[in-house]
Formats: structure tokens, C-alpha cells, sequence
């Protein structure tokens, strides 16, 4: 009977998981200055913060004409025995025979006042019988602007391919900077970052932790040089701590969108629906 209802568990936890999507939060990883487990997937320096191993398991669907689906797992670890790391396989799945597997190692320590982080990755992406593999790098700084005082930093450099087989995806990166107001239990942040060699994203943003719930709201506008074209979006939803488990839920809706040369990158997709599962030991 005991198996059973392990059984039962680990199925109802896959079923929800290939529901979801994976926005990373306010706080949490999607936006420069991110703090915590999840922050390496934009800015690395983050995760100097995490202090409790932690095994991350996300989904995502993106909704459009080109439905995506991601999945990755993802190991980190905290920096009170030396340095903070991350171990990290992802893949995404279109419904057009586009597919993109990844690996990621990353490490992040502190020096003085200053976090910093790198991560290393490999890359695949397959189309039709064509394959293309890049190595690329993610580097990040975050720090306070005073000794003791609420005003943060943060600076980002997200996947820059240091090599490709393909030339086109050569030197191509995101890069960002980001400004945030952080007490007790509000955050307030503003960040840019010029995605893709191609979009600026200007977000401003706010969050409230109320333990074991923490909640957030984002307004992320989107401006193509080329063309003028520019677009609004909204970006909300939270997460809940419940004994070992984090459980969040976010809401991405772009009220116009952006086709850009990724195929898996969210601003040409209508809206997305979050889910995600952290667990600590």
C-alpha cells in the first residue's frame, strides 16, 4: 500500500510538471538581479545567496502557432563550504521538429562586497537533419551600491556563444544591468537588458515576501531598433514554501508580439502559464 501511494504521488507531480511552464520570477532567476537557486539562468552571481542544497525541476509550454515545451533538472549548490554551483540539463521541443538540449556548470563566490558568477554551456540544436552546436558562457555581478545601505547592482552577460558551427549565433549574447531597492519584505527593481543582439527589454518591477509566500508583478516592455516596433507585457504570480518543497505558479502575457530570429525565445508566443518544484535536503 505504501508503494502505491509513493506511486501515486510521483505521477500526480509528472502530470502537473508537463502542464507548466518555466518564467522564472521577479526574484528568482528570469530578470538581472536575481537572488537564489534559480538566479543562474540569467544572472549566476545570484545563487552566492542560496544557502541549502537544492534539487530545481521545471516545465514549460509556451503557447502560439509554434507551441514549445522545456524541460530541465538542475542540482545546486550553496556557498558555505567553498563556492556556490550549479549543475544543469535542459532541452525544448517545438511542435515543428526544433529541438535544443543543454548543459550547464556554473560556479559563483564572493569577494569583499561583490558576488560574482560563470557558467559554461553546451549546446545542441537540431532542425530537420541539420545540427548545430555552440559553447558559451554567462557571467554576473551583483553587489550594493553603499556598505550596509538598500540600493543593489547587477550586471549580466547571458549566453554569449564564444564558439558555434553556425556563424550567424557567433557572438551573440544578452546583456543587462539592473538597479533594485531590497528591504525585509519589499523589493523594488528596474532593470535593461539588449536581448539577442536584437530586442531591448526595459522591465520594472516590484515584489512581496510574506514567508512562506512570495509574490511579484512585472511590466516588461520589449523595443526592436528595427522597425521601431515595440510591445507591453505583464509578468506576475508567486511561489510558496511548504516544508521542503517550493512550489510556484506565473502568468507572461505580451499584449503584442515580437518575431525574433529564436525560435524558443517567449516574445513571439501569445502567453505562457508557470509552474515550478524546488526541493532542499
Amino acid at each position: 500500500m505504501p508503494k502505491v501511494k509513493v506511486i501515486s504521488f510521483v505521477m500526480i507531480l509528472l502530470t502537473v510538471l508537463c502542464l507548466g511552464d518555466i518564467i522564472d520570477f521577479a526574484g528568482d532567476g528570469r530578470y538581472v538581479g536575481p537572488t537564489g537557486p534559480w538566479a543562474f539562468r540569467v544572472n549566476p552571481a545570484g545563487i552566492v545567496e542560496n544557502e541549502i542544497r537544492q534539487l530545481l525541476i521545471s516545465n514549460t509550454l509556451r503557447f502560439g502557432i509554434n507551441n514549445v515545451r522545456s524541460f530541465s533538472v538542475s542540482l545546486i549548490q550553496p556557498s558555505k563550504d567553498s563556492l556556490a554551483g550549479v549543475l544543469s540539463l535542459s532541452s525544448d521541443f517545438s511542435d515543428f521538429g526544433k529541438e535544443r538540449l543543454g548543459f550547464l556548470y556554473g560556479i559563483a563566490g564572493r569577494s569583499g562586497n561583490v558576488d560574482l558568477g560563470l557558467n559554461i554551456g553546451l549546446e545542441r540544436i537540431k532542425e530537420s537533419s541539420l545540427e548545430k552546436y555552440s559553447v558559451f558562457i554567462d557571467v554576473g555581478v551583483r553587489g550594493r551600491f553603499v556598505e550596509g545601505g538598500y540600493g543593489y547592482y547587477s550586471l549580466a552577460v547571458k549566453k554569449f556563444r564564444v564558439w558555434s558551427s553556425d556563424p550567424d549565433l557567433m557572438n551573440r549574447a544578452d546583456i543587462g544591468a539592473g538597479i533594485s531597492l531590497e528591504f525585509n519584505q519589499m523589493k523594488f527593481s528596474f532593470d535593461a537588458m539588449y536581448v539577442s543582439n536584437q530586442f531591448w527589454n526595459f522591465s520594472p518591477g516590484a515584489q512581496l515576501v510574506l514567508l512562506p509566500v512570495n509574490l511579484y508583478f512585472t511590466i516588461p516592455f520589449f523595443y526592436k531598433p528595427e522597425g521601431s516596433k515595440s510591445s507591453l507585457s505583464i509578468d506576475f504570480g508567486g511561489s510558496v514554501q511548504i516544508g521542503d518543497f517550493s512550489i510556484g505558479v506565473s502568468v507572461y502575457y505580451p499584449f503584442s508580439k515580437q518575431i525574433g530570429s529564436d525560435l524558443f525565445n517567449e516574445l513571439s508566443y501569445d502567453w505562457h502559464i508557470d509552474f515550478r518544484v524546488g526541493v532542499k535536503w
